[in-house]
């Protein structure tokens, strides 16, 4: 019997315990995937403050609710959704009032959007304005 594959998307720039509970509620429906936006997509975004995709995944990887990840260069991860095709998609608090550009995705490839129902606790953008510019380069020295 396959495997039960849950999908969750997003940029993961500063990787804070709020990603962390995410990805272990994830883990509770299957195997968690994760698709992590491009560097070009993160440069638009967050410019010198982007952590680079090296990084990020490589944080992602040895998470241990994290079974692979996977990087997307659209700005929107619906072509990821149809090549992927997960049973699960799962996204955090942020998301419980807006509707994803990728529901008709999910909905195609007979998936299910969950929404981690929780009070949001950290936010990575306000994380960035905490940090100085300097903790950028030192976070990006292995790429």
């Amino acid at each position: 019997m396959a495997e039960t594959e849950v999908l969750v998307t997003g940029t993961f720039n500063v990787v804070h315990a709020g990603h962390v509970r995410l990805l272990e509620f994830a883990s509770r429906y299957g195997l968690v995937t994760v698709g992590i936006n491009s560097d070009e997509y993160m440069q638009e975004k967050y410019g010198d403050l982007a952590v680079s995709l090296v990084d990020r995944s490589y944080v992602l990887r040895n998470n241990i609710f994290v079974h692979k990840v996977v990087m997307f260069r659209e700005t929107e991860p619906s072509g990821l959704v149809r090549k992927l095709r997960p049973n699960y998609y799962v996204k955090g608090p942020d998301y419980l009032d807006e509707k994803l550009p990728e529901e008709l995705a999910i909905s195609e490839v007979g998936g299910k959007l969950i929404i981690q129902r929780v009070d949001k606790e950290y936010n990575s953008s306000d994380l960035i304005k905490t940090l100085p510019d300097s903790a950028f380069t030192r976070l990006s020295k292995y790429t």
